[in-house]
């Protein structure tokens, strides 16, 4: 699988993080389609993914798919060499041991991405749990 530099994850961080069309454009411009689709597939586009499979990028469809709950394609990452990619998934879910492997590792990049779609879903619940509450009216009536 190709490699990544600081530079290139900083873009990719920062679009997880505000989904912001400078960094979207600076991967694209700089030959980083695949981190565009690999976040946009993780988002739910179908058709990033199926762009992902047809350009011989499985392994990060795979990793879409481990996000997504697919335990086989784990597996996969890890029989295929990528087990950077599976402590990737289990890192976005806040696994203590994942996290400690990519530190290990030194794979700073997949660990700063991770962090991104761990704050991410937290902020999702977060803001789910305050709707439910206000929904049910003032609890201080």
């Amino acid at each position: 699988m190709k490699s990544y530099d600081k530079e290139t994850f900083e873009h990719l961080v920062l679009l997880v993080r505000k989904d912001d069309k400078s960094d979207r454009e600076w991967l694209l411009n700089n030959n980083f389609r695949e981190l565009v689709e690999f976040f946009d597939a993780i988002e739910g586009m179908e058709n990033s993914f199926k762009w992902l499979l047809d350009n011989n990028y499985r392994q990060l469809a795979a990793t879409v798919d481990g996000y997504n709950g697919n335990d086989k394609a784990k597996l996969f990452l890890v029989k295929s060499g990528n087990r950077e990619l599976a402590a990737f998934i289990d890192a976005c879910d806040g696994s203590k041991s994942a996290i400690a492997y990519l530190m290990k590792q030194e794979h700073r990049g997949w660990l700063l991405v991770a962090k991104e779609f761990f704050d991410k879903e937290e902020k999702k619940e977060k803001k789910g749990l305050w709707g439910m509450l206000f929904n049910l009216g003032n609890p201080f009536r």
